[in-house]
């Protein structure tokens, strides 16, 4: 699902930032090493991202936020994507 830039605070990008590093760019859920700033690009995979817990963007207390790898934070949203896509439909339909 694209990020939504509109739902998430200004200094977004100083926040993430601030959470990677202290995870010292490794993901908090499997624990792999991924890449920093500058380093080459090699895979999506060893992409660090920002998960919030509660899926609220907004939501940006430390306690509410994880550094995980891109196929981690796949697997935390698929659930809560799967049922923003089914609300969605039902809306379109006007159920």
């Amino acid at each position: 699902m694209p990020m939504e830039r509109w739902r998430y605070p200004e200094d977004w990008e100083r926040i993430a930032r601030e959470v990677k590093e202290e995870a010292g760019w490794r993901c908090e859920e499997c624990g792999k090493q991924c890449r920093r700033p500058g380093e080459p690009f090699d895979t999506h995979k060893r992409t660090l991202t920002v998960s919030h817990i509660n899926h609220d963007p907004a939501d940006c207390r430390r306690e509410n936020l994880r550094a995980l790898c891109a196929p981690c934070h796949l697997r935390y949203d698929a659930a809560h994507h799967a049922e923003t896509r089914r609300l969605r439909k039902l809306t379109e339909r006007g159920q």
